[in-house]
């Protein structure tokens, strides 16, 4: 990951939390259906993979300039918010 300037660590965040967010959504509405054990099951491996990925993520970054993490932090983890609160309807 080649991450040289600020809007390019705004980019890069918001691509992966899109991204991971639409997964994750569709993850949840495919299962909003069954028993709550299985719903409640991949919502928490969810944060799990979510918190997974926000440290993976910033290991990688570790040598760069701390805005720019923090930049790349808030835009993951906005788009991960976003795309995954869409309404999940039945």
């Amino acid at each position: 990951m080649n991450i040289n300037n600020n809007l390019t660590a705004i980019f890069i965040g918001a691509i992966l939390g899109a991204i991971n967010g639409f997964i994750i959504r569709i993850l949840l509405k495919k299962n909003i259906e069954k028993s709550n054990k299985k719903f409640f099951l991949i919502y928490f491996f969810s944060l799990f993979y979510k918190l997974f990925l926000l440290i993976s993520s910033l290991l990688i970054l570790n040598f760069k300039k701390d805005i720019m993490m923090i930049l790349y932090s808030i835009s993951l983890i906005f788009f991960l918010i976003v795309f995954e609160l869409k309404p999940v309807k039945k």
